[in-house]
């Protein structure tokens, strides 16, 4: 029986401490369930927990519009989707100009600087965090994915200098996520990412129409990736390439609701 309110607590020193707060405070939505009351009842756990790095969390299929309201008024935000495109969605005519070839060991350098540009991006929007060790944990995560015994990761060059880079979870590597899963076989797209001052070239079009043609030569039926909904960049690239929103990650960090936040903003509105 899942557990309605839950607690996870991240590690300093681990790659998840990046991806999101270290104390991360759950309520588990459920079909048919009262969400405004879980929420009242919520807010009665959650004391003592205005720290920065904490957050609540509550994922939500993207459709249920029901769950909008509640969220919005107990100062929730959408801050990740959890996209899904399906094998053999049209895109965008791949750009000419970008060469794309496979990565390897000795691009680990190139390719952990190309994974903390993308970090250093989203972490203006509200649950990547750089870490002082940040790096290091990518440096080791992104050497097991050159590892592996089958193509997963792949660069953008222009001439010879690499300007972005794709890696995917191919389905022995994406169980993690099955139960966000419409079909199977289904990957894990894990991180695109393009130089800052490579971005809007078409490297990253480039890349995405590659890996597409892997997983569907490979048969894959689902393609799943997380994107951050306020980054004005991810949201209409994804989408244009035949993703569609699943799941949304609704987040209030701190997990505390701030009252003081909350009073002023009512005061502000009496004003006017």
């Amino acid at each position: 029986m899942t557990e309605i309110f839950s607690r996870t607590e991240a590690d300093p020193d681990s790659l998840a401490a990046t991806w999101g707060p270290l104390r991360t405070h759950r309520l588990a939505w459920q079909p048919g369930c009262d969400l405004p009351a879980l929420l009242d009842e919520w807010e009665t756990r959650l004391t003592g927990l205005d720290d920065p790095d904490t957050a609540a969390i509550v994922t939500v299929p993207s459709h249920e519009a029901a769950c909008t309201l509640p969220l919005i008024h107990h100062g929730f935000a959408p801050l990740t989707v959890i996209a899904e495109r399906l094998a053999g969605t049209s895109a965008p005519t791949r750009p000419a100009g970008v060469g794309i070839r496979a990565a390897t060991r000795a691009d680990l350098d190139v390719v952990v600087e190309l994974n903390m540009h993308t970090v250093r991006y989203d972490s203006a929007f509200g649950m990547v965090t750089e870490r002082p060790n940040t790096a290091e944990h990518l440096r080791t995560a992104l050497a097991e994915v050159l590892g592996r015994d089958h193509e997963a990761m792949w660069l953008a060059v222009r001439g010879d200098t690499p300007v972005g880079m794709i890696y995917v979870d191919l389905p022995q590597d994406a169980g993690w996520v099955e139960r966000f899963a419409s079909a199977r076989p289904f990957a894990y797209l894990g991180h695109l990412g393009v130089r800052p001052d490579a971005r809007g070239t078409g490297a990253g079009s480039a890349l995405t129409a590659h890996a597409h043609d892997v997983l569907d030569r490979a048969g894959v039926a689902s393609t799943l990736l997380h994107h951050a909904l306020p980054n004005p960049r991810s949201t209409p690239f994804w989408y244009s390439h035949g993703y569609r929103p699943r799941w949304t990650v609704w987040a209030r960090r701190p997990a505390l609701r701030s009252s003081t936040g909350v009073s002023a903003l009512l005061e502000r509105t009496n004003e006017t």
